[in-house]
């Protein structure tokens, strides 16, 4: 019995993660689209399935480089493990399709608003500069994750009993129906549409930071608008649409709060002439360190801060006007 229930809870959840998956306007998806892309996906590498993950990853790293998703990939995730096992991988491919290629662009951040935007404008550098460097560390750590992923799903797939969850994958193999073709819309039109609206959004909004001088409001206007015309071709309805923006608001919102909070932390520190004593204290600790080291002892200084304070928004806006008068003290360029 308690098995069962265990079994039936982790059904519910798994389908509360697409639901939340097809109403989240982050991705500005219509409902089904990525589950429907992927499928097709599936079918037209039929005899090239190994080409899906590295397909896969890139596809989510390219969507945490430039809208910041990371935890939000979870929700994809039931997606993914039920590709990785039709394909003949196992759950832990399927996860690490999703979540790896996330966390790959995420760390790149090339164009991400929510970290490098946030962190930029407080140490008063263009915004998206040095975009050559973090591109470079984007396509190094994503190659590596590709490479990684592929050597353990060929690992996995030659000889089964190599997968981390051997067990589990055996009991799931006599009921896995996950792809069959009923499940799935016809990848049609409007999902086209929706993708392009998507693609030609990212690509309007590089064009205006660097040639326009679009700074965070703009930006902000540009992912409204394309949210809901994605919306509107996709044809999910008006009322609807603006269901998934209010839910979307709501995860905005928990960010802002921890952008406050931080805040409030730095006009403490700035009033009681705290902060003086803290950037003192790291320069003195991280100036005993060789000119070439202090870029790397405040990179590690942000490692332990990343333990306490994982929003990278509410990092960016606690640390960075610590880090930018160190910066200047140590005579290291804000960019760096």
């Amino acid at each position: 019995m308690a098995i069962g229930t265990r079994r039936k809870n982790l059904a519910r959840k798994i389908n509360t993660y697409r639901l939340r998956a097809n109403r989240s306007p982050q991705v500005f998806l219509v409902p089904g689209t990525t589950q429907i892309g992927i499928h097709k996906a599936v079918r037209k590498l039929e005899k090239r399935e190994k080409l899906l993950i590295p397909i896969t990853m890139i596809i989510f790293s390219i969507a945490g480089a430039t809208t910041g998703m990371a935890e939000e990939s979870i929700i994809f995730v039931p997606i993914g493990i039920a590709i990785a096992r039709a394909m003949g991988y196992d759950a832990i491919t399927g996860t690490a399709m999703i979540s790896i290629g996330a966390a790959s662009g995420f760390i790149g951040g090339m164009m991400n608003p929510f970290t490098v935007g946030v962190a930029q404008s407080i140490a008063e550098v263009p915004l998206f500069s040095g975009i050559g460097f973090r591109f470079a560390i984007y396509l190094f750590v994503l190659s590596l994750a590709i490479f990684y992923v592929m050597r353990y799903a060929s690992k996995v797939k030659k000889n089964p009993e190599k997968s981390v969850m051997y067990d589990i994958e055996m009991k799931e193999k006599e009921k896995r129906k996950d792809l069959q073709a009923g499940q799935f819309e016809e990848f049609k039109l409007r999902h086209a549409l929706v993708l392009l609206i998507i693609v030609g959004g990212l690509a309007f909004n590089m064009y205006g930071v660097f040639e326009w001088g679009w700074y965070l409001t703009e930006l902000t206007a540009s992912f409204i608008i394309i949210g809901f015309a994605s919306g509107l071709i996709g044809g999910i309805g008006i009322n609807r649409l603006f269901d998934s923006f209010v839910d979307g608001m709501k995860l905005v919102a928990f960010g802002a709060l921890i952008v406050g909070f931080a805040r409030a932390i730095l006009v403490v520190m700035e009033n009681g002439v705290i902060i003086d004593t803290m950037i003192n204290g790291l320069a003195s600790v991280i100036s005993a360190l060789p000119n070439t080291l202090n870029v790397i002892g405040m990179f590690f200084v942000q490692v332990v801060i990343n333990f306490f304070i994982p929003s990278g928004s509410g990092q960016a806006a606690t640390t960075m006007p610590i880090m930018t008068p160190l910066a200047d003290l140590l005579g290291i360029e804000r960019q760096v």
